[in-house]
């Protein structure tokens, strides 16, 4: 296990990389940088960072493309730095998938209790001790992020993963709509219940656990929905 949080700083000025870099690391983060985009999508698939600190203005790829890509790949949290302050940016960069914004100049403070509010927000009431989830015709690997139904593997989005490993870690307990929201999707969502169904519709079907008669994924009308554990 981990001692410490990885960050990623993906800024294409070295200046700013270095003052982050001694920041992050007085405040025990270790740190890992690239200097452009494609870097940065390279680096957040090989090293697994824990956070990533992603400019918008970069040359090869822009961090909103990057952002962008990394959503299809993964679900690790993702803080904008950027010169722009408007409304309208912010709320366009959120809709690319970043979890958090924050405005250059900022001050070190603000930006650590950011980054470690999103740690927090990412970790809370998981049971790290669950690490794989074993049926007989179910198996999740957390780790190694594999699910397999009945031998075969089955491919989910970093979404469908959020909503299944929550739903592992709360197993036969109702798990309220509005909690699957927050944790899938971050702050600000939790009223958005039609993303939840389509998801929740999804796995069902890979998962070969039809909504009319569930082996899963139960629906508790009017709460949420309750994962039934099998093992």
């Amino acid at each position: 296990m981990k001692e410490k949080d990885t960050i990623l700083v993906a800024d294409d000025d070295p200046s700013l990389r270095q003052v982050l870099n001694v920041l992050l690391e007085a405040e025990g983060f270790c740190v890992i940088q690239a200097i452009d985009g494609t870097e940065c999508l390279r680096l957040a698939y090989e090293q697994h960072p824990d956070l990533i600190l992603l400019d918008i203005m970069m040359p090869n790829r822009d961090g909103r493309e990057v952002c962008r890509r990394l959503r299809e790949i993964s679900d690790v949290p993702v803080v904008m730095l950027t010169c722009l302050p408007s409304e309208k940016e912010k709320v366009e960069r959120l809709a690319d998938g970043a979890d958090d914004y924050v405005t250059k100049p900022f001050h070190n403070a603000e930006l650590i209790a950011r980054i470690r509010t999103i740690l927090r927000r990412t970790r809370r009431h998981a049971d790290p001790s669950v690490r794989v989830y074993d049926d007989g015709h179910l198996r999740l690997d957390f780790d190694a992020r594999q699910a397999r139904v009945a031998g075969a593997p089955v491919a989910l989005s970093p979404k469908e993963w959020r909503i299944l490993e929550y739903f592992v870690r709360h197993k036969d307990r109702v798990v309220p709509r509005q909690t699957l929201l927050r944790h899938a999707w971050g702050d600000g969502y939790e009223q958005d219940g039609d993303y939840l169904k389509v998801y929740i519709s999804h796995l069902r079907r890979k998962l070969g656990d039809p909504a009319r008669r569930p082996r899963y994924i139960h629906t508790e009308r009017d709460l949420g929905y309750r994962f039934q554990a099998h093992v």
